[in-house]
């Protein structure tokens, strides 16, 4: 069956599961109905036969296009939602203990699909800290899905409650036709429905929990790039130290592939090396790169980070990563070399560079502690709740903004194995690079000291 065909049936099914309901518990009074209205006016069993059609018609319409039904019935709900708060706020500040002898002002209100925000002028003695306490209680009592308090000047609040989640159903990662600015990349979708576009630069750290979508990020970055990689301006470098099941789906997008610490060693050395060069022959002239095909961007992709830098149990291939990530972090982005990383653990003792990574990106994460590692207390004060994202939304997180504002929720879309491989194929690179692992020194074994003498035999 087609998925009209599918979705024709699914609805059909429950229009028959409930009238069967309804004549179960009342066939008299349905009769009953039925008869008046024929009684009434012949044609009246027509005129409802037409109407019934029409409304499942127009049900069809909206499990097709969910998210357009969302948006023309958005700004209702959020007139009704703006009613609701200003009819009963005084009756909510004081069960959300927010009122005092007097209540909180109400200065301005603004719906905007899908958001409704209050301008509140607090009461003597209320702070900004009493809000983000209550905001929770807030919440729920009203029934919007998110909140978020700041600030607003000098002594202003603003309530901005989220009433709808254009972020609920997936969507295809699909790279676009070409890319002309490489100053941002197209990732997915923010939580109005807006696009989502990452600065391309700031190297960049992905945390989540197993599950939480990090393959969706990984791959709607790669698929940005995919047309400046197959022009010759971006270099794509990956490592996936899982034996490649992640990378080698769309190996002919990446210029090398590391499957194992020694390969990814090696890449992440060459690539120190090559930054050097490109900065001593920038030193005096250029103090920013522009990608070209023969100065191309370089981006490392790292599937997962903490295999690297915590659990490689060579110790000397994971001292020389760290140092080699530490140098890319540190002075890759004036002449050109950025590092894309993921892992699910973001504790020190885990990634130790986490602080040169100045974009992270927050999917699900474990607890409050963790959310706080990522995006800071501030983002968590200001609405990012990464520890409640469900599991049922891989590829939605939160992320801040270069321009220090509020957080923003995004989702990344969905790239399944077909489309990878479509796309690597599409967009293969032209240049392809060899990693050969140097052969590992052997080094006579040190002589073992005898406990008696103290001196080696």
């Amino acid at each position: 069956m087609t998925g009209a065909a599918v979705e024709l049936h699914s609805e059909l099914n429950g229009w028959a599961r409930t009238l069967l309901i309804v004549l179960r518990r009342a066939p008299g009074q349905v009769c009953v109905l039925f008869a008046l209205a024929w009684l009434a006016l012949p044609w009246s069993a027509a005129a409802i036969a037409v109407a019934v059609a029409v409304f499942a018609l127009c049900r069809l319409w909206a499990r097709r296009h969910p998210r357009l039904v969302a948006r023309v019935l958005g700004p209702v709900r959020g007139w009704r939602l703006r009613w609701q708060l200003t009819s009963r706020w005084e009756e909510i500040c004081r069960r959300c203990g927010l009122a005092g002898p007097e209540v909180p002002a109400i200065r301005s209100t603004r719906a905007r699909w899908p958001h409704v925000q209050l301008l509140v002028r607090p009461i003597l003695g209320q702070t900004l800290r009493d809000f983000e306490n209550a905001g929770e209680a807030v919440r729920v009592g009203v029934g919007a899905s998110g909140l978020r308090v700041e600030a607003d000047g000098l002594r202003d609040v603003l309530l901005t409650l989220t009433i709808g989640d254009e972020l609920s159903l997936p969507f295809t990662a699909e790279p676009r036709p070409c890319v002309d600015s490489l100053a941002t990349v197209r990732m997915g979708r923010c939580e109005d429905g807006s696009p989502w576009d990452m600065s391309i630069g700031p190297h960049t750290l992905v945390a989540g929990c197993s599950g939480s979508g990090k393959g969706s990020l990984f791959w709607s970055f790669a698929f940005g790039l995919a047309p400046a990689v197959r022009d010759g301006r971006v270099q794509l470098h990956g490592i996936d130290l899982k034996g490649g099941m992640e990378i080698l789906m769309g190996a002919d997008l990446f210029t090398t592939s590391a499957t194992n610490a020694a390969e990814a060693v090696v890449v992440l050395e060459l690539l120190v090396v090559r930054m050097r060069e490109r900065a001593q022959t920038y030193a005096g002239r250029l103090r920013s790169h522009t990608p070209s095909v023969d100065e191309p961007l370089h981006v490392v992709m790292i599937d997962e980070l903490a295999a690297l830098t915590a659990y490689c149990p060579e110790r000397d291939l994971q001292r020389r990563a760290e140092n080699a990530i530490n140098l890319l972090c540190s002075q890759g982005r004036a002449p050109g070399f950025m590092v894309f990383a993921c892992l699910q653990d973001p504790r020190k003792e885990v990634i130790p560079s986490r602080g040169l990574f100045t974009q992270m990106v927050g999917l699900r994460l474990k607890d409050l502690s963790e959310t706080s590692m990522v995006l800071g207390e501030a983002a968590v004060h200001g609405g990012a709740h990464c520890h409640r994202i469900t599991r049922d939304s891989p590829g939605t997180g939160y992320v801040l903004p270069e321009n220090g504002g509020h957080p923003i929720r995004v989702r990344a879309g969905f790239a399944s194995d077909e489309d990878i491989r479509a796309v690597a194929a599409q967009y293969a690179t032209p240049v392809r690079l060899h990693i050969e692992v140097p052969p590992v020194a052997e080094f006579e074994p040190r002589p073992r000291r005898s406990r008696t003498s103290g001196v080696a035999p």
